[in-house]
């Protein structure tokens, strides 16, 4: 079992969240964290920040703030699932 106690995995621990699962319930179509959430297991989920580049990972944390933003200002209504009921 890898360490997910690494530099690059602290650097990016805002990732951590909207890879182990959608906070705002059902993702969205174009989701590109869709592909982590098929993974079903939350350490091999943070586990895959430490083999994607920097760039994708910024990428990631992109959308994921632009989808907040639009969850903000009402244009995405959030799902009630059990990720979200935690």
């Amino acid at each position: 079992m890898s360490s997910i106690n690494t530099e690059k995995i602290r650097k990016n621990a805002d990732l951590i969240n909207p890879i182990s699962g959608c906070p705002f319930g059902d993702p969205v179509a174009e989701c590109p964290f869709i592909p982590f959430y098929e993974i079903k297991d939350e350490r091999k989920q943070i586990e895959q920040i430490e083999v994607i580049s920097q760039n994708e990972l910024d990428e990631l944390r992109m959308f994921h703030r632009a989808c907040m933003e639009r969850y903000r200002k009402g244009e995405w209504q959030l799902k009630v699932t059990d990720v979200t009921t935690r």
